[in-house]
């Protein structure tokens, strides 16, 4: 990825980050990526960011 990219990238992201969503629209775009599946649940590759209670 070249820094142009890299760039413009970041500036995706940060004006996304100030866009309004709601819970639903968050959840059904980590659908889209892959990251989680129909159920709320990590798919396989993303699995390792479940958080565990800490007691």
């Amino acid at each position: 990825m070249s820094e142009k990219d890299y760039n413009a990238l970041m500036e995706l992201a940060e004006r996304k980050l100030k866009e309004k969503v709601s819970v639903e629209e968050a959840l059904q775009s980590l659908v889209r990526a892959g990251i989680l599946d129909e159920n709320g649940n990590y798919t396989k590759p993303y699995e390792c960011l479940k958080v565990t209670s800490i007691s």
